[in-house]
C-alpha cells in the first residue's frame, strides 16, 4: 500500500513538470517578433542636439533630464474607467526635468517642430496643455531650432523650481 502510494506521488510529481514546462513554453513563446525591429536612437538628431544644451543647463543647476516620459508615468488617472488612462496611454512628453535627490518633476518640455502645426497635432497639444495647467506641472514649449540661448533656457527652468 506505501508503495502504491508512492509511486502515485511520484508520477503526480511528474505530471506537474511536464504540464509546468509545455505552460511556461506557451506563455514565453513570442508572438509575431518578425513585425519589429530595433531602433538605432532613442531621441530624433533635432532632440539630441536640443537635449545636450539642456543638459549643461541641467547639470549647472543639479537637476535630471528624463527623455521621452510617457504621460502616464508623470499624471495619475483619476476614473476607474480606463477611457482617461487611454486617452494618455500612448503619448509621451519630450524631456521630464526632475530633481536630483528625489526626482521630483519641476518641468517638462515639449520641442514643437513643423508637425506640431498638423490638426491633429495641436489637438493633442492643446489636450496635454490643459491638462499639465490642471496637475500643477508647468509645460514648456520650445519651438525647434538651429541655435537655443542658453540663458533664456536657463531663466525659464529656474522659474519652475
Amino acid at each position: 500500500m506505501l508503495y502504491i502510494a508512492l509511486v502515485l506521488i511520484i508520477i503526480a510529481l511528474v505530471l506537474n513538470q511536464i504540464i509546468t514546462k509545455k505552460t511556461d513554453t506557451i506563455i514565453l513563446k513570442p508572438n509575431n517578433v518578425t513585425n519589429y525591429s530595433k531602433k538605432d536612437y532613442i531621441m530624433t538628431q533635432t532632440e539630441l542636439k536640443f537635449y545636450r544644451e539642456l543638459k549643461t543647463i541641467t547639470d549647472k543647476l543639479q537637476l535630471t533630464i528624463f527623455p521621452q516620459v510617457k504621460l502616464d508615468a508623470i499624471v495619475n488617472t483619476k476614473s476607474n474607467k480606463n477611457t482617461a488612462r487611454n486617452r494618455i496611454k500612448s503619448k509621451s512628453i519630450d524631456f521630464a526635468i526632475v530633481n536630483n535627490v528625489n526626482c521630483k518633476i519641476v518641468c517638462c518640455i515639449e520641442l514643437d517642430d513643423y508637425t506640431h502645426n498638423y490638426k491633429r497635432r495641436i489637438e493633442r497639444d492643446n489636450f496635454v496643455n490643459e491638462l499639465f495647467s490642471y496637475i500643477g506641472i508647468k509645460l514648456h514649449r520650445i519651438k525647434v531650432s538651429n541655435t537655443y540661448n542658453s540663458i533664456e533656457l536657463e531663466n525659464m527652468i529656474k522659474e519652475s523650481l
